[in-house]
């Protein structure tokens, strides 16, 4: 009987102790992940010649541009696009938005999806055209691009149609695609304010604290 309470005992005593450390373990991984940080923004010194492949949306004046490098079938460009759209209309023509297209090749329809919008481009659509392909990503390859395009705002669809289905790839495309070579672009959306580049998409309080530190001459992050 005694030794039966001793090994009981000793039991109790090793589950206690399990216990103890799976308790300090999970209290460590999540101290851990808890300060985890991120790199800080790395500034591109020749950021401003990445403009010449993007397509502007708000006030070419003005101070702050926001370059997206963009897939418009990519799940978390989508969700960037609409931070983006907020914070600058919220600015009051203090910053820009600077599109770059970056097609990934895993996207069956991104190719598709970028020539329309630079198709709404020739008639001045493409914001319209940028809010509408990010809002109805679920329908690419569903609904007609021509469909995507009234919604935006074109009128002309007879010319938008023959656009839109011109062969190869449209040059501002290969602009993209070689701006973000040129960058290392690996993934989308790649965002670069001012020429400062974040390693991960920024939040829309990092990146409201990003343009407020750039419009005071502050180095963002600081």
């Amino acid at each position: 009987m005694r030794d039966r309470l001793e090994r009981i005992l000793i039991g109790l005593l090793v589950f206690a102790a399990l216990a103890m450390s799976g308790a300090v373990i999970r209290r460590e991984f999540r101290a851990s992940h808890a300060t985890k940080s991120f790199p800080e923004p790395e500034y591109v010194a020749d950021w401003e010649r990445l403009l010449q492949a993007a397509t502007l949306i708000g006030d070419a004046g003005a101070r702050v541009k926001i370059i997206e490098f963009g897939d418009f079938e990519c799940p978390f460009c989508r969700t960037a696009s609409y931070d983006l759209r907020r914070i600058q209309q919220q600015s009051t023509g203090k910053t820009a938005i600077a599109f770059v297209h970056f097609p990934l090749r895993k996207h069956r329809f991104a190719i598709p999806a970028a020539r329309a919008a630079i198709c709404a481009d020739d008639e001045g659509r493409f914001a319209d055209m940028y809010d509408r392909l990010y809002d109805g990503q679920d329908s690419l390859g569903l609904k007609s691009w021509a469909s995507f395009a009234l919604s935006a705002g074109v009128r002309d669809t007879s010319r938008f149609n023959r656009c839109v289905t011109q062969p190869g790839v449209p040059s501002q495309i290969q602009a993209g695609l070689d701006a973000g070579a040129r960058l290392g672009v690996r993934a989308t959306p790649t965002i670069v304010v001012n020429g400062w580049r974040f390693a991960r998409p920024p939040t829309p309080i990092e990146l409201s604290k990003a343009i407020d530190s750039i419009v005071a001459g502050r180095r963002p992050g600081r």
